[in-house]
């Protein structure tokens, strides 16, 4: 979760000011899909492809408002769901 916040989440003004909500845009959810490809996955000859095949779907099924943003407290279950191992609870 530190990883996430301090490299790739944005943090929600209020008025001007940190709020403490930090989400994720597409862009930065792809960079960390990309990551945990080349770090956990074992795809990293085809990781191309694979982004390509999975990724959109997976950010359609977590952006459900479709404003474009995923709260960075569901990134763990979006990598989960991404990498198809959905039950695997040792992505660190």
């Amino acid at each position: 979760m530190r990883s996430l916040i301090n490299n790739y989440a944005l943090e929600l003004k209020s008025d001007g000011q940190p709020s403490g909500h930090f989400y994720l845009d597409q862009a930065g959810a792809k960079a960390v899909a990309e990551e945990v490809l080349r770090t956990h996955g074992n795809i990293t000859n085809n990781a191309a492809a694979f982004m390509a095949e999975h990724f959109a779907s997976t950010w359609e099924h977590f952006d459900v408002n479709h404003d474009a943003i995923v709260e960075v407290e569901r990134m763990p279950q979006f990598l989960r769901y991404f990498t198809g191992n959905a039950l695997d609870i040792d992505l660190q």
